[in-house]
């Protein structure tokens, strides 16, 4: 039990870094390309506020996955928390249209990760050579 939350934790933890650090790459890359931006303070404020909300999506992802019985219960987690994300940030689209599109792609990008890590996970039946009782191999 405690392994297995410390396996959450650090699903969590690793979806939440993940996301800071692509972010912050991309915005430095394109400072650097481009020059500087437009300093929007809404914009900021809802940044601020989307470090919580990602947090509690990743760490409801991370439980999601890990608790999962199936391939299909593991898509459903992963696009319910990648819905929300995009919705949170459905306002932001008219006035920075391509800051937002970076910061919904990276969370969702980084919130499919662990749903397409869950494919290794379960095996298609009969791709598995179970031994049967009584047949020497």
């Amino acid at each position: 039990m405690l392994k297995r939350l410390a396996a959450m934790g650090v699903l969590a933890a690793s979806q939440m870094l993940l996301a800071l650090l692509l972010y912050r790459s991309a915005f430095e890359a394109y400072r650097q390309v481009v020059g500087g931006i437009r300093r929007d303070i809404s914009y900021g404020l809802q940044l601020h506020h989307s470090l919580y909300l990602f947090g509690a999506l990743a760490l409801f992802n991370a439980i999601w996955q890990m608790s999962c019985r199936s391939r299909r219960s593991g898509v459903i987690g992963a696009c319910a928390c990648m819905l929300l994300w995009t919705l949170f940030w459905a306002n932001a689209f008219a006035s920075m249209p391509y800051r937002s599109l970076l910061v919904v792609g990276i969370g969702t990008l980084v919130l499919a990760l662990p749903a397409l890590a869950l494919l290794f996970r379960f095996a298609r039946p009969g791709s598995v050579a179970v031994p049967q009782p009584g047949i020497a191999s």
